[in-house]
């Protein structure tokens, strides 16, 4: 037995004493008291029964990565449904799988049965050691069990050995089933692809690639830089390495991709057949445009200050193809051209790579471009926040959601389609202001009510709308229309929209849309669309249509993840209220001179300008002389990077006088020069990469002489496609003028390393991944090698057979709280006490007291009322009995029975004496 807070035991002692003290009373009802006092301590103190015998935990731990053969996931699947026929009382089963990270299926269960695997995981690695972990995590404090891994020993993360040496120390051994593919008996792989760290515009160099054959055999080698063929031909692959040297000369400056393909008949893996690596052509610092105006203002005056300057249309972004740049320009470019990963990569570009943005404004820029909720935001010197002020009429929208069952599908986060939605319903919610009207609805095969058209002043149920369900079938969207043509024509306002959100994919049954888009274009009310998918999906046309009928807008969102930023850009648009469509003069802010010689005087008029408002500690150039005197020239350091944010339009309809302004092509030249300053590297230290299977290494030199840093530097990993957050690793000392860190890569794709020093960055050469590690030229023998050394760690074994395995493992010690059985049982006593104390114990006999000295002195006075005990005689009478006791007043007056006026008892039969008096009078 053991006690949860052994410390109240420590109230027996006062509690015991008081009892004894001041309650008193003998016979039975003493002794109840005292059982009593010892049950309501005891319960409090929390005592628990250990159990010797209380089942054990098995926690199956399956790979799902891409190495694993094609029917792992139902072999695993009969392997936990074989565990669940063999639990005892107690014992309970749990199942995480993992590829990159690790994923909980099920857990730990007495008697649920598992569904199968319905949890997304990054397949292109398997970290055994991240998912041992997780099964220690699963398992409580207290429990024992075991852990049963199933794959193929292929690991990639951290050496699985410790995280076995943790479940060890805990009595957990780790247990191992191998599913493996079977070993190709011709494997050609590209071991590497190795380029200078560096070269220079028109300097020739070599590259080298390294191909294992595991026999000899006839093949074709393919080399391509940036999508272009640079050499085809056979080649004789001799077993083992074989060195294929090439020769190459890039003109440009920038980042050259190479890919490597080898190719042979019967090859039996061939995601191994491709090597990749990225060469950076150094060159100064250039300026990437971004804009559809390719020959228009911002261009030309670029080119004119000598800028080397690369102009493109918006396309979505990675960091490999802003490498080399110093400086991004967005001119009035909309956030969704550049992608969801785009606008991660160009915030990483900026914070952590020291890149510098200028963002010009537009009806398709800042708020109403779609920034406002995306990773670029923070990085403005303004807030793209909506404001009670801005708004101008009151609006009635009426949100249709689809709910269809493809809405529940998880993205790799974690989260559903469904979740991402309705956050971005929420967000696009609590940017109306109260004089708005606003009706939510769900549909799949029909209609369902989240609330209807309801007045914001009067609180919306926000709650109901972010636990958004998942129904069934697709979503009809004839239905959706007409709901939404019902909910909207019921208000007054005069801007009046409709929002459809819709699978691209799965939108179905227009039914009679068209007759109801005709009723609302009559109705002036616009209908805009959200599709989930790309324009490719079999639905999107259908959606295109409806937008365009409805008079309103259309979305693609690829990345569900995108959902929350287009419902606010959606919003901020039928809004129309974070573009100020009017001319407003210009006044020159303090910080105008930060941009270099501009006119203070005499500055043009803006034709428009989107309105945003300065954030604390940024710089502002210019503003305006309206009423919202608001910022139109902003700027500010953001991280390792600078940014400049231009609310104005430079080249469209609402450019003004500003196109004729002489200041004009200074001032964006000064724009794109001041954010470029933050991009350029200091001193003489330098950064080098180096990459070894999935292993990088990267080193920071410094040059002898050089003043080292007072901190130790550290190295971001920033990914190429921006899918994933930056990596930080702390770097160390490795020499006296070298420091060094090391990071395993997680899966393939380009990775840009970052030495952060102090308030300065370096850029390392890129690297890139080809391939999973997990699919290097390997055996299964060696995989269960792998495998064998985790589970001899704890005393793991192989489980060729299922049977047997819950008698292996260590029983858990079950605890069970005695603290409600022993209140029960106090309450039993309590009532118990009252009862003999009521019933069955009789009138307690009185004690009678000595006279008094007074009483002894005057014999003519009567004697006093005594009701105290009377002292015994130490003196024997001639028969030797104890001489009778003085009768006393109370005894013969009648009025009250005997009573202890020192105890608990006699106050209470004295309060009831003192009534039944009161009552006889």
């Amino acid at each position: 037995m053991s006690f949860s807070l052994p410390q109240a035991l420590v109230l027996l002692l006062p509690l015991g004493l008081f009892l004894w003290k001041l309650g008193r009373r003998p016979g039975p009802p003493m002794a109840l008291r005292w059982a009593l006092l010892l049950l309501g301590v005891g319960a409090l103190a929390g005592p628990e029964l250990l159990l010797r015998r209380a089942g054990s935990d098995v926690v199956v731990v399956v790979d799902r990565s891409r190495s694993m053969p094609a029917d792992a996931g139902r072999v695993a699947s009969e392997l936990v449904g074989l565990l669940e026929t063999q639990r005892r009382p107690g014992d309970r089963v749990g199942v995480i799988s993992f590829g990159r990270e690790a994923r909980v299926e099920q857990p730990l269960s007495e008697s649920g049965r598992f569904g199968g695997f319905t949890r997304p995981v990054d397949a292109e690695a398997s970290d055994v050691s991240a998912a041992l972990d997780a099964a220690g995590a699963l398992i409580p404090p207290g429990r024992t069990g075991r852990v049963l891994v199933v794959s193929d020993g292929r690991s990639t993360g951290a050496d699985a050995r410790g995280a076995a040496r943790r479940l060890a120390a805990r009595g957990i051994p780790v247990d191992f089933r191998q599913l493996a593919r079977d070993d190709a008996p011709l494997d050609l792989a590209v071991l590497s692809l190795d380029v200078p760290s560096s070269v220079k515009a028109h300097e020739p160099f070599q590259l080298t690639g390294v191909v294992q054959a595991s026999q000899p055999v006839s093949g074709t080698v393919r080399l391509e830089r940036n999508g272009h063929v640079l050499l085809k031909g056979p080649f004789e692959f001799r077993a083992g390495p074989n060195l294929l040297p090439f020769r190459d000369l890039v003109e440009e400056p920038g980042l050259a991709a190479y890919r490597l393909t080898v190719e042979a008949p019967g090859d039996g893996v061939v995601e191994n057949d491709v090597g990749q690596a990225v060469l950076r052509v150094e060159g100064p610092p250039r300026v990437l445009l971004l804009t559809d105006q390719p020959e228009g203002t911002l261009s030309k005056a670029l080119r004119t200050a000598g800028l080397v300057l690369e102009v493109r249309a918006p396309f979505p972004l990675t960091l490999d193809a802003l490498d080399g740049v110093g400086t991004v320009v967005l001119e009035n470019v909309d956030a969704n051209r550049l992608g969801e990963p785009g606008l991660g990569a160009l915030a990483a570009y900026v914070e952590q790579a020291g890149g510098g943005l200028v963002m010009t404004g537009g009806r398709t820029s800042f708020g109403e471009g779609g920034y406002r909720r995306s990773p670029v935001e923070p990085l403005l010197p303004v807030s793209l926040e909506m404001r009670e002020e801005q708004r101008r009429t009151a609006l009635a929208m009426s949100v249709l959601m689809d709910c269809s069952c493809s809405m529940g599908v998880r993205v790799p986060d974690g989260r559903t389609k469904m979740e991402l939605a309705a956050e971005g319903v929420v967000s696009a919610l609590t940017l109306l202001n109260e004089k708005d009207e606003v009706s939510v609805h769900m549909v799949d095969t029909e209609v369902h009510e989240i609330f209807p058209m309801s007045p914001v002043e009067l609180g919306l149920p926000l709650d109901e709308v972010s636990r958004g369900f998942s129904g069934g079938g697709g979503i009809y969207v004839g239905e959706a229309l007409r709901e939404g043509q019902k909910q909207i024509l019921g208000s007054d306002k005069a801007t009046r929209h409709v929002l459809l959100f819709s699978d691209a994919a799965d939108s179905e049954e227009p039914d009679d849309y068209l007759k109801t888009l005709s009723r609302l274009q009559g109705e002036k009310v616009t209908v805009s669309v959200i599709g989930l998918g790309s324009k490719k999906d079999p639905d999107a046309a259908l959606l295109e249509e409806i937008a365009a009928k409805g008079g309103g807008r259309i979305y693609f969102a690829e990345d569900a993840t995108s959902l929350p930023r287009i419902f606010s850009q959606e919003t901020i648009a039928v809004a129309r209220a974070t573009f100020v469509d009017e001319p407003a003069s210009l006044e020159a802010a303090p910080d105008l001179p930060l941009l270099g010689r501009l006119p203070a005087l005499g500055l043009p008029q803006v034709g428009g300008y989107n309105l945003t408002y300065l954030r604390p500690r940024a710089s502002v150039a210019l503003r305006t002389l309206d009423d919202n005197a608001a910022p139109v020239l902003a700027l500010w350091p953001r991280g390792a990077g600078r940014t400049v944010a231009f609310m104005a339009e430079v080249d469209g309809a609402f450019t003004g006088e500003l196109r004729s302004w002489s200041g004009l092509r200074p001032a964006l030249e000064g724009m794109v020069r001041w954010a470029m300053g933050g991009a350029g590297e200091s001193g003489e230290a330098v950064a080098r990469s180096e990459r070894r299977g999935n292993l990088l290494r990267v080193t920071l030199d410094f040059a002898p002489g050089e003043a080292l840093p007072g901190a130790l530097p550290s190295l971001v990993l920033l990914p190429g496609d921006g899918r994933s957050q930056p990596v930080e690793v702390p770097m160390r000392w490795e020499d006296e003028d070298r420091v060094a860190a090391e990071y395993t890569l997680p899966g393939s794709g380009s990775w840009h390393p970052v030495v952060k020093l102090g308030a300065r960055v370096l850029r390392a050469p890129p690297v890139t991944l080809p391939y999973a590690p997990e699919f290097e030229p390997g055996t299964s023998q060696e995989g269960l090698a792998v495998l064998r050394g985790v589970a001899a760690v704890g005393g793991g074994v192989e489980r060729l057979s299922m049977a047997g395995l819950f008698e292996d493992a260590p029983e858990s010690e079950g605890r069970v709280p005695l603290a409600p059985w022993l209140v029960g049982l106090a309450v039993a006593v309590l009532l118990a006490e009252v009862a003999v104390r009521r019933f069955l114990s009789g009138p307690r006999p009185r004690r009678a007291v000595a006279p008094s000295a007074a009483a002894v002195a005057a014999p003519g006075m009567p004697a006093p009322a005594v009701t105290g005990p009377a002292p015994e005689s130490t003196a024997s009478t001639g028969a030797g009995k104890a001489p009778e006791a003085a009768p006393t007043t109370a005894a013969t007056s009648g009025d009250a029975p005997p009573r202890d006026e020192h105890g608990v008892d006699s106050a209470l039969e004295a309060a009831r004496e003192r009534a039944r008096r009161r009552l006889r009078r």
